[in-house]
């Protein structure tokens, strides 16, 4: 990796991420996303470091000496109160505008998340009826985590996915679902899998009248022959391939992301003074693709009018689910002493 000329003989890179550009009032502006990564890359992790006596002469092992010396104060200190790793090289601290940003973009821990009833991030999935709707299901399950008193949080949590998204950007081909097909359970050698359900009795492990009690109990059994032709009343068992759960998880995460970029903007965008936020320019739906055509030439044209007529379509949907999305973001109640 390519080092810095300031940051050479400290150990930091440079950091590739564009700055963001000035407008006419020579204020930096960009949209919120870019903003926060701002605030994250380049100011929140300063830690300056004191200098309360003269520096000592410069030796051969400085660098070294130097790049030891941070990594133990990492080490450490681990992270700060913003979830950044300090840069001990720095020669001041974060400025007031990115404080702000990130006291703002922290306080979203303090909100509980709640499922929409109309809420269907894969539509696409439909046709494969209970197949689908366990999909969605499972996705919310894994992405989120209820506290035993009613209240739902995401088990990553919003500053974190807020940080993560804007400074390591995000996915759109891992929110697509064109390729999901439903398959059936194989053996190795391509041939379905199939089971049955039987009813066995079980030992309760208690004596009545001096003979041990059973129950019955359907159990699930193989449900082929010895010759490995299926038996009558045997099933297979149906999956989704690929699995569309991580897709379901990402689009909602997307949902939420900008839901939660929308509530940063609204708190804090008036309060900046060296820095002008403008609103988010992240697609709302990413996800959506032209309706495949049958001309053997692509109609570009008639594509992109489709796309955007789906992708204007998406975005009037999502400004209606906007203050829905702010409802469900409750503050926690306080807990029982």
């Amino acid at each position: 990796m390519k080092m810095g000329a300031d940051g050479a003989d400290l150990g930091f890179v440079t950091s590739r991420n564009r700055p963001l550009s000035r407008n006419a009032a020579g204020k930096r502006s960009g949209p919120v996303e870019d903003v926060i990564a701002w605030a994250w890359r380049d100011e929140l992790p300063k830690v300056p470091r004191r200098q309360d006596k003269p520096m000592a002469m410069a030796g051969g092992w400085d660098s070294t000496g130097r790049f030891a010396e941070l990594l133990s104060l990492v080490d450490a200190f681990g992270v700060n109160a913003f979830g950044a790793v300090p840069d001990f090289s720095a020669d001041s601290w974060p400025c007031e505008d990115a404080q702000v940003i990130g006291a703002a973009v922290m306080d979203l821990d303090d909100l509980a998340l709640d499922l929409p009833e109309d809420w269907r991030p894969a539509p696409e999935l439909d046709r494969f009826a209970g197949l689908g709707a366990k999909a969605v299901s499972d996705a919310w399950r894994r992405m989120t985590h209820e506290d035993g008193q009613g209240r739902v949080t995401l088990r990553l949590k919003p500053s974190e996915l807020i940080i993560r998204r804007a400074v390591m950007g995000w996915d759109a081909d891992g929110m697509q679902l064109d390729d999901v097909c439903q398959e059936i359970e194989r053996h190795g050698n391509g041939k379905p899998r199939y089971y049955l359900q039987v009813t066995q009795d079980q030992l309760t492990g208690r004596k009545v009248d001096g003979v041990d009690e059973t129950v019955a109990r359907m159990i699930e059994v193989k449900g082929v022959d010895k010759r490995g032709d299926a038996l009558p009343g045997a099933y297979t068992k149906p999956y989704l391939d690929p699995d569309p759960v991580n897709a379901i998880i990402a689009r909602a995460e997307h949902e939420i992301w900008l839901s939660a970029l929308a509530m940063v903007f609204e708190a804090v965008a008036h309060k900046m003074q060296d820095v002008a936020m403008l609103p988010t320019t992240i697609p709302v739906a990413p996800w959506l693709t032209p309706m495949p055509t049958s001309r053997v030439l692509p109609d570009l044209v008639g594509n992109a009018v489709l796309l955007k007529a789906q992708q204007d379509k998406a975005d009037a949907a999502m400004k209606l689910r906007y203050p829905q999305w702010f409802k469900l973001f409750n503050k926690k109640a306080a807990a029982p002493a």
